[in-house]
């Protein structure tokens, strides 16, 4: 009995790491994908490739005089579009189906429309989390070799954070929500300064790459 019982906290460890794990993993699997496809496209826009030793182009090209226009949906293929589309469907599945297997590591997925809830949490907050990240990698100038590296590494660490704000433990919910105070802090003091002519506050460029995502027209978001 005293055995049943010491194996209990170990047990409950093994299910939260299995969450906050499967999240990240579900988020870094689709969201990188979602991220080579947009690369893929921005080679394809921005015309032939560099000569240097990357072959695709990344936003905003810092060494390169002239606009540089911020990513949009539009920009993809039709085939691509429809796989971006299916790679966020298949992202809710998935944690629908994680959050069914965990369901005893969440305060808030103790019914079928608390664990529904969840996935909406993790998913549309890991998004929000994945684009700000997106944002900021472009705003800096990673290459996009580093961008598709981080997609399918750190991809999926906003899902992580988020389904950590609703597990059990209250300080699992302080700790996730400090990480993430840090790095959305981290993501303005890169942003600030950058370059000249670009907007020096990452909410400001977050919400005009959010307005080009969805236009049929290139905004330009980038002058030297």
């Amino acid at each position: 009995m005293a055995s049943l019982e010491s194996d209990k906290p170990r047990s409950d460890l093994r299910l939260l790491v299995a969450q906050v794990a499967g999240a990240w993993v579900c988020g870094s699997a689709f969201m990188g994908t979602v991220a080579l496809l947009f690369l893929i496209s921005e080679r394809a826009l921005l015309g032939p490739p560099n000569p240097g030793p990357w072959p695709l182009i990344a936003c905003p090209r810092a060494v390169i005089p002239g606009p540089c226009g911020s990513p949009s949906l539009f920009l993809l293929t039709p085939v691509e579009r429809l796989a971006v589309f299916a790679l966020v469907a298949a992202l809710f599945v998935s944690l629908g189906v994680l959050i069914w297997r965990t369901t005893a590591a969440s305060w808030l997925a103790g019914d079928t429309r608390g664990r529904l809830l969840w996935v909406l949490v993790v998913a549309l907050g890991g998004l929000a989390g994945w684009s700000y990240a997106a944002v900021v990698t472009f705003a800096v100038g990673f290459g996009p070799v580093t961008q598709v590296v981080l997609g399918y590494t750190g991809g999926g660490l906003p899902f992580g954070l988020v389904a950590g704000t609703l597990l059990r433990p209250w300080r699992a919910n302080i700790a996730a929500l400090g990480v993430s105070a840090g790095l959305v802090i981290a993501g303005l003091l890169m942003v600030a300064g950058r370059h000249p002519g670009y907007p020096q506050n990452v909410f400001t460029l977050y919400a005009e790459y959010a307005r080009s995502f969805f236009s049929r027209g290139r905004i330009r978001v980038f002058l030297h």
